[in-house]
């Protein structure tokens, strides 16, 4: 397929990438959100819970509800702390099942890594992200 603007390519490719991955996701019998907590908490378990909602771009009350979901498949656990102010908060860990569950997940994104870029050198990859990115910030200062 060739597109002549913009959206119509983003929207075409975001909506198969959508399409594989929401398959993918629950053949792991992941809901659409938990991948991404998931993903983020395999590189940076112990995350304070706000953060990871403005990682996410979530409201933090929005990813409360996602949490225990979580907590009650026990895939995360929380651990209370104190930041600046003495302010009480969480950090979000993964559980045994949590790093099972988030390593199938990494095997599932290589393949859809994969699977999107077949055919694509390392280069044109490379390069398809850095413009990818650039389009996300461009469009993020609207």
């Amino acid at each position: 397929l060739v597109h002549d603007k913009l959206f119509l390519a983003l929207l075409g490719a975001s909506s198969a990438h959508a399409d594989a991955s929401r398959k993918a996701f629950a053949e792991l019998n992941l809901t659409e959100a938990q991948p991404k907590i998931l993903y983020i908490l395999r590189r940076t378990d112990g995350i304070v819970q706000k953060e990871l909602a403005g990682i996410c771009n979530i409201r933090p009350s929005t990813l409360t509800v996602m949490l225990s979901k979580m907590e009650k498949q026990n895939y995360i656990c929380k651990e209370q702390c104190y930041v600046s102010g003495k302010k009480r908060a969480y950090k979000i860990h993964l559980t045994k099942e949590g790093k099972e569950k988030a390593d199938q997940l990494e095997d599932v994104i290589e393949s859809l890594e994969n699977k999107g870029f077949e055919g694509f050198t390392q280069s044109e990859r490379n390069i398809m992200l850095d413009m990818l990115g650039r389009i996300e910030e461009n469009m993020r200062i609207i």
